[in-house]
């Protein structure tokens, strides 16, 4: 937008220009030919007053180079020639200086004679060229040029006046640029100032509808700048209203019925445990343990994470070797490299349960786990390796959607340990990607920022 209204500003100043420069060279022209009309006006009545053997001495003393006179008997031909639009406007300046009854004749010639040469004829006429010189105005009126202006006095003689066609750099257009060049300054600092200010509302819109994916519950955008900028800012307001208040109630419908599955399978563990042992019973038991450990899993995906949990600096080499003896001490072979040098800002107590379900995915496809730490200035990575089958490419994205199970899922997963995990890692503006054929396997890395207080 800036790109298109600057180019437009600058097209409009250059226009604006040319226009000025063209008016001021008219405004010229017509000044300096009135004065050479009335100059010429004024020799031709004096030397039409004094007698006709004095008009020579008269000329002699009058004539220089911005005006050269001579003196004929005839008109030299010159109302054979067609008169072009300069020559027909100087005439009528001429004869109106004259006054009535006086015969004029112009014509335009090229001057570029010495001095006390004779003055050309009428013949001398230029070609259209100079019809092109004089029709450009935006440029200097050129040099070289003169009227040549016959007029017959009253004893019938003629008298010829060669003035030099009026010429001069009425602008400059160095002289102009500057001048256009600080009011397109001028012109630019506000625009630069009326377009961050439509801007920066909208970018911080677009920010905020990324942030609204990672954290519903993120303060309400402020509504300010233009009024489509408000408005939309008030839509997208209303809309994270609309959105928490359906997550919400889904959440507590959700959260109560499985509340109200867990009382139901506990009275069918007890009356299962009053059943005479065998294979039918051991089945029925087993299958309540699974509904049980659906239910808990359900029940801790729908208390989600709380972006806005307290957070403080822990030390990470700690947490993931507490990890890897709770892991052992359930039987999983875990084993850890790397170290973390500083503090990271966050919460613990999510990262661990995102750790942990990383690891437990890990063991349950490949047996086995290898947690390794590597740290940057501004980012913590935790990748997860298992010499296990990993994920076909056509799953790796899905097995992030809640409830998603792929054909090689074990049955006793309810399918949310990957996104419990995604969850943690983006509140904390991170990331849980998937890296398949690694030299250590599949392999499931945390990224985090590096957070500061």
């Amino acid at each position: 937008m800036t790109a298109v209204l600057l180019l437009g500003l600058v097209l409009a100043q250059l226009l604006s220009a040319v226009i000025d420069i063209l008016d001021r060279h008219r405004a010229f022209y017509r000044s300096t030919t009135l004065q050479v009309a009335e100059h010429i006006s004024d020799l031709a009545k004096i030397l039409d007053a004094i007698r006709p053997e004095d008009r020579a001495q008269v000329i002699s003393k009058v004539s220089d180079r911005a005006l050269s006179i001579s003196l004929s008997r005839a008109a030299d031909g010159a109302s054979s020639v067609s008169m072009r639009p300069y020559e027909r406007a100087f005439q009528a300046m001429v004869r109106h200086d004259l006054g009535p009854g006086w015969q004029v004749q112009v014509r335009l010639h090229r001057s570029s004679r010495p001095a006390g040469r004779r003055a050309a004829s009428f013949s001398d006429a230029p070609a259209n060229v100079l019809d092109r010189y004089l029709t450009l105005q935006f440029f200097p009126i050129p040099r070289g040029f003169a009227f040549m202006t016959r007029i017959q006095l009253r004893d019938g003689s003629w008298v010829t006046f060669s003035a030099p066609f009026p010429h001069g750099y009425v602008t400059r257009f160095y002289v102009l640029l500057p001048k256009l060049a600080l009011m397109l300054a001028v012109i630019v600092a506000l625009m630069l100032v009326a377009m961050r200010w439509v801007t920066n509302p909208m970018k911080k819109m677009a920010q905020a509808a990324l942030a609204l994916g990672q954290d519903l519950g993120r303060p309400p955008l402020k509504e300010s700048g233009p009024e489509e900028v408000r408005a939309t800012a008030r839509a997208l307001n209303v809309m994270q209203l609309r959105l928490q208040d359906y997550v919400r109630d889904r959440s507590a419908m959700l959260a109560a019925l499985s509340h109200d599955l867990k009382t139901f399978i506990t009275r069918l563990r007890l009356r299962s445990e009053l059943l005479p042992d065998g294979d039918h019973r051991d089945r029925l038991i087993g299958d309540l343990d699974d509904m049980s450990a659906m239910v808990n899993a359900t029940l801790d995906y729908l208390r989600g994470v709380n972006p806005h949990g307290t957070r403080s600096l822990f030390d990470v080499t700690a947490l993931v070797e507490s990890v890897r003896i709770d892991a052992e001490d359930m039987g999983w072979s875990v084993a850890v490299s790397g170290t973390a040098h500083g503090p990271f800002l966050g919460n613990a107590q999510d990262l661990r349960r995102c750790l942990m379900n990383l690891v437990e995915n890990a063991v349950k496809y490949g047996g086995k786990a290898t947690i390794q730490l590597e740290e940057s200035t501004d980012e913590l990575t935790i990748s997860v390796f298992d010499p296990g089958p990993g994920i076909p490419p056509e799953e790796r994205e899905r097995v992030f959607e809640p409830f998603y199970r792929g054909e090689s899922a074990r049955p006793d997963g309810a399918g949310l340990g990957l996104n419990i995990a995604r969850s943690i890692a983006r509140a904390h503006g991170g990331d849980v990607v998937l890296q398949p054929d690694t030299p250590q396997g599949f392999c499931t890395a945390i990224r985090l920022p590096r957070l500061h207080k």
